[in-house]
């Protein structure tokens, strides 16, 4: 029985196509919907950006990473994705925080703050009285992260939803 098990998982894995690399040509949302890993390698840094920020966060004074966090954080909204949660917009204004996830189509309002971790400040995002404290070499580092811009491009604090553009992603 195993060795049919292992003929069966061989043979499987002799017919799996290699991953596309990432291009310029726009995704379709039945590829994104699909679970398309394009947009996964889009929100993926090198590991060589992850261990510059890694060095650097673990290098460098509490003062420092908190200056930098208020200093890149503040005013940004964020294109993101992950296989869990899928395409989401994330702003970021002076004390609160704007998800809108293309999932429900519906805006989460809370507030965020940096707080003392065990390894130094870390981004703490509170919804609904649950807070929950983000990883800060990830979030200097990008992780998760398509793109950004400065201000609030899709007006979420107001009430604002993004639109879904024929590549799957909110249009900027």
């Amino acid at each position: 029985m195993r060795a049919l098990v292992l003929i069966l998982a061989l043979g499987l894995s002799a017919c799996a196509t290699s991953q596309a690399p990432i291009s310029d040509t726009p995704l379709t949302p039945y590829r994104i919907a699909a679970g398309d890993d394009t947009l996964a390698q889009r929100a993926t840094p090198s590991s060589e950006v992850v261990g510059e920020v890694y060095h650097w966060v673990h290098t460098n004074e509490y003062s420092d990473i908190e200056k930098r966090l208020r200093a890149e954080l503040p005013n940004t909204t964020r294109r993101l994705y992950n296989p869990k949660d899928g395409v989401r917009v994330k702003y970021i204004s002076d004390e609160n925080v704007y998800y809108w996830s293309a999932k429900s189509g519906q805006v989460k309002r809370g507030t965020w703050d940096i707080q003392e971790g065990k390894f130094g400040p870390q981004i703490c995002e509170t919804f609904y009285g649950e807070a929950v404290c983000l990883n800060t070499v990830e979030q200097l580092a990008r992780v998760g992260v398509i793109d950004s811009r400065r201000g609030d491009v899709f007006a979420l604090a107001s009430g604002g939803r993004p639109v879904v553009g024929d590549d799957g992603l909110p249009g900027w």
